[in-house]
């Protein structure tokens, strides 16, 4: 695996140990731009029917899911770093279909949307490979360093106040009246639609979304 992000060696405070999902939740990404410390677990055992490989967008009909295909055997344990992408579908031109229907009515829309073809352009054999530049791509459109480590091994024990890995398990988050509302394409159809993807925000709120996290972390 070869990055060019950047990473932080010194331990500093406000660490956060954190699953890197597929384009984050809204509640899930505003742990990532208030972390310091920033870990991202890759060494405990891959869990089906969670973020890690899975996000959802605003589309005309409502919530859609969109979910990255990986190869796993239930029958094998198998570490979360060891999981690859089933590249044999068009999941790719899929995703990227659905995110240029869902927003190309949004006021970001013509700014970003160079950045999502690019980044559907290349495939990646490994799942973490495809979640970390997935949130990688948004820093950069929110012009924020993307600064992390990567755990060595599994620990079960983490000090609870920065062990946030549960994050990622699809059925533990269900706080959406912790989210602000903010206009959504479609929410004349549909209503506010909360905690979707920081795909949502972004295109909806370009650069006001840093302004968004710092109204709600206060």
């Amino acid at each position: 695996m070869e990055y060019n992000f950047l990473f932080q060696k010194k331990e500093i405070t406000m660490k956060t140990i954190i699953h890197p999902t597929y384009f984050p939740n809204i509640e899930f990404f505003s742990f990532l731009l208030k972390s310091k410390n920033l870990i991202f677990e890759i060494n405990d055992f891959y869990q089906k029917q969670t973020f890690r490989n899975r996000t959802s967008i605003y589309s005309s009909n409502g919530k859609l899911n969109l979910t990255i295909p990986v190869k796993f055997s239930s029958s094998k344990k198998e570490k979360l770093k060891d999981i690859r992408i089933c590249n044999n579908s068009n999941w790719q031109k899929n995703h990227l279909k659905s995110i240029q229907i869902a927003y190309r009515s949004s006021p970001y829309f013509e700014f970003f949307e160079e950045h999502f073809i690019e980044f559907f352009e290349k495939k990646e054999e490994f799942l973490i490979d495809i979640t970390i530049k997935s949130i990688a791509i948004i820093f950069n459109l929110l012009e924020k360093d993307l600064k992390f480590n990567f755990t060595s091994s599994f620990r079960d024990d983490y000090n609870s106040g920065f062990d946030f890995r549960n994050l990622s398990i699809r059925k533990s988050i269900d706080r959406g009246n912790l989210i602000q509302k903010y206009t959504q394409v479609f929410e004349t159809e549909h209503g506010f639609i909360s905690n979707l993807s920081i795909i949502d925000l972004v295109f909806n709120e370009g650069l006001n979304s840093l302004n968004y996290f710092n109204k709600t972390n206060k």
